[in-house]
């Protein structure tokens, strides 16, 4: 990809700035800490935290972030990343560098909108519904702000404001011997799935035990055979431990998409209240210009599964009478969602988006019994 000369200058002014600021961290805790930074006078430095750190898409999005605040503000406004900003403990990460938002030792952050229903924010449980949001072209639709903004209102009573709502992709079901292709085939499964209510109660509607496991904790399951799956993206799969079979990788079932991760760039609202309207300006506009930039980049699921395969990855696909068996598990889970008016009617926009949504090439299976 040949950059543009925007990007380019965003980049010299963030690597200039970035000489005038220093981190530290203190090593004696097991928590996050929060970084003691010094800048020059005038310049305005904003944490931004984020539980992820490797080569993924929340990554990529909030450096191309820094760099456009970096350039519409001429230098006088530093975001400055903070990645595992949920420490290493493991389990609950993402409420971890929610909490630490919400209460101010972050300025910033990104953090899954799946992640909010803990802490009392309903208004993005649409989004975790049960095989509604399934592609990526629906995703680039739902990060607009006539659905986003409605969404991210419900963030007013936790203290923080949301910006924008960043697309990351479809999740999958992956299993770590046989693949998972019927409701039967997970039933009692131990999977590993990043905390959240709805979501949860999604995996428990197809019979399986959902956990909030720690990295450690994850891998040693993995290996004794008491985890049987995750719920996971093709973009975090290289993260999952290596399945009990010859591929060295864990089996996505390519074409069983449970929901798809979205995620809230927020600010807390007393560090945005020290800024001034203008400077208020520079983020939504960078926020803005980051969304629309990371939308461009989506790869359709069958592109990201032909990937997982190139790199020794196993994929495989149900049948849609398959499909059809986990659909109906789920659906008392709609039930429950629709209590809530809100809910309910932007379950009904999602419908109507799903159906006039182009669909997008079929997942292809890359042959799991020949590895």
């Amino acid at each position: 990809m040949v950059k543009s000369a925007k990007y380019c200058a965003a980049t010299l002014t963030l690597s200039l700035l970035l000489a005038l600021a220093s981190c530290t961290y203190d090593d004696s805790t097991d928590g996050p800490t929060q970084p003691a930074t010094t800048a020059a006078a005038g310049i305005k430095v904003l944490r931004i935290g984020t539980q992820d750190d490797a080569n993924v898409p929340t990554r990529g999005q909030i450096e191309e972030f820094a760099r456009q605040v970096g350039e519409l503000s001429n230098g006088a406004l530093i975001i400055e990343p903070v990645f595992r900003a949920g420490g290493d403990a493991g389990k609950a990460w993402d409420q971890v560098v929610a909490h630490r938002v919400m209460s101010g030792d972050l300025e910033m952050a990104v953090i899954p909108a799946r992640t909010w229903d803990t802490e009392g924010v309903l208004s993005f449980r649409a989004l975790s519904a049960p095989f509604l949001v399934t592609s990526s072209a629906m995703i680039r639709e739902v990060v607009k702000p006539e659905y986003a903004q409605g969404m991210m209102a419900g963030l007013k009573d936790v203290g923080v404001t949301g910006l924008a709502l960043f697309p990351d992709g479809p999740r999958v079901l992956f299993s770590f011997a046989t693949p998972i292709l019927s409701p039967g085939d997970i039933r009692g499964m131990v999977i590993r799935a990043p905390l959240s209510a709805t979501n949860y109660e999604v995996l428990e509607s197809l019979g399986a035990i959902p956990k909030d496991l720690g990295d450690q904790e994850f891998g040693d399951g993995v290996e004794r055979g008491t985890v049987g799956g995750a719920e996971s993206s093709m973009a975090y799969a290289a993260n999952l431990p290596g399945a009990l079979n010859k591929t060295g990788h864990a089996i996505a079932t390519g074409n069983l998409v449970v929901h798809s991760k979205l995620s809230t760039l927020v600010i807390n609202d007393k560090a945005r209240a020290s800024l001034t309207a203008e400077e208020q300006q520079i983020l939504q506009d960078a926020a803005n210009f980051t969304r629309d930039w990371a939308s461009s980049l989506l790869s359709p699921l069958s592109a990201e599964a032909q990937k997982y395969c190139e790199e020794g990855g196993a994929v495989a696909t149900a049948t849609e009478e398959q499909l059809t068996a986990f659909r109906e598990a789920a659906s008392p889970v709609y039930a429950v969602l629709e209590q809530d008016p809100d809910t309910r009617s932007l379950i009904a926009r999602l419908r109507d988006l799903a159906a006039r949504t182009p669909a997008e090439a079929a997942v292809k299976p890359c042959d799991y019994d020949t590895y």
